[in-house]
């Protein structure tokens, strides 16, 4: 066995075999080369071998890149701006906010080509927007998005989403409705464009902009019948249409549909914009039938409380009408 291990230092280097059987000869080979020199020489060349091979084989450590000096400075353009915010927005801030943004505008001068330096739009639409300068803030905003676009969409359209939620939370609906209308420039198809034309559309909505609402939630049911918003649009396309007092194309629209999907998604809600669609065109028959259904087909739904409450009213009232109708005639 030893004899195999008797050849010249100077060949090691061409040795062919795999680290990993090198590596299992070792111990194997360990007792044979005690007391013999040559073999005991080269196995001790034969683990250094291994050994430096081992060392080769380890990943070198990835080396951090130093950020760049627009980098540096945005961060604590945004760190300057953080603590603003902690104290507030108003006119005794003017000065700092002013300040910041100028230094935001330098930031994007001195390095116009250094991708971090994007990041100063968006610190001078902040700036603007807690000035009070809301054409200043969706100017600067808008150039950052497109700066966005242009290097990774997905950021920009993520960017978008957060601006224009932010935006609904604090009612500032018209600014939404702009931001929405950008994000479908930039994105006409696919998923984003699918959230977009429905959140303009519940802007709408909220604005009382009935019109304008079933537009947008129309379109969204028209390019995705059977995407994640389609029954949702088709509710709020309901209760716009029901806010213009088109209750009866909306009840026929409701009942159209049931038909074809005897079982679709959120069909207690569709029930109940039925039910009340029929009662406000009057039709006060088949609306209590359409709230006994609801009470019926789905007991647990939230809206059961209402729907038993109209079907009392609606025969309480149907049973006044029968007994005026009685009185006349015996008159």
């Amino acid at each position: 066995m030893i004899a195999d291990f008797r050849f010249p230092i100077s060949d090691l280097s061409r040795v062919g075999l795999r680290l990993q059987t090198i590596g299992s000869l070792l111990p194997r080979c360990l007792k044979s080369a005690i007391g013999n020199r040559q073999s005991a020489i080269a196995l001790l060349c034969l683990a250094a071998l291994c050994g430096r091979g081992l060392r080769a084989a380890e990943p070198a450590p990835a080396k951090e890149q130093e950020p760049t000096a627009a980098a540096r400075a945005i961060a604590t353009l945004e760190g300057r701006l953080a603590e603003l915010h902690k104290e507030g927005t108003g006119l005794a801030l003017r000065e700092r906010y002013e300040a910041l943004q100028a230094d935001a505008a330098a930031v994007l001068e001195a390095h116009p080509a250094d991708p971090a330096s994007v990041r100063a739009h968006w610190l001078i639409a902040r700036c603007c927007e807690a000035l009070g300068k809301h054409p200043e803030k969706e100017a600067a905003f808008e150039r950052y998005i497109d700066a966005l676009f242009a290097a990774a969409k997905d950021r920009a359209a993520a960017e978008l989403r957060s601006e224009i939620e932010a935006l609904v939370a604090r009612r500032e609906l018209f600014a939404a409705t702009k931001l929405l209308r950008l994000m479908l420039a930039k994105f006409p198809d696919g998923s984003e464009a699918a959230w977009a034309l429905y959140r303009l559309g519940a802007c709408y909505l909220l604005m009382d902009h009935f019109a304008d609402a079933a537009t947008a939630f129309g379109e969204v049911l028209e390019r995705w019948p059977d995407g994640p918003a389609a029954v949702q649009a088709r509710l709020r396309i309901a209760r716009a249409n029901l806010a213009q007092r088109k209750a009866a194309d909306t009840a026929a629209s409701l009942a159209d549909f049931l038909a074809k999907h005897p079982d679709p998604p959120m069909r207690d809600a569709l029930l109940f914009d039925l039910a009340t669609a029929h009662y406000l065109a009057r039709d006060y028959y088949n609306a209590l039938v359409a709230f006994q259904r609801l009470v019926r087909e789905a007991p647990s739904s939230p809206y059961v409380p209402i729907a038993r409450a109209a079907v009392a009213k609606l025969r309480a009232d149907t049973l006044n009408r029968l007994s005026l109708r009685e009185r006349d005639n015996d008159r």
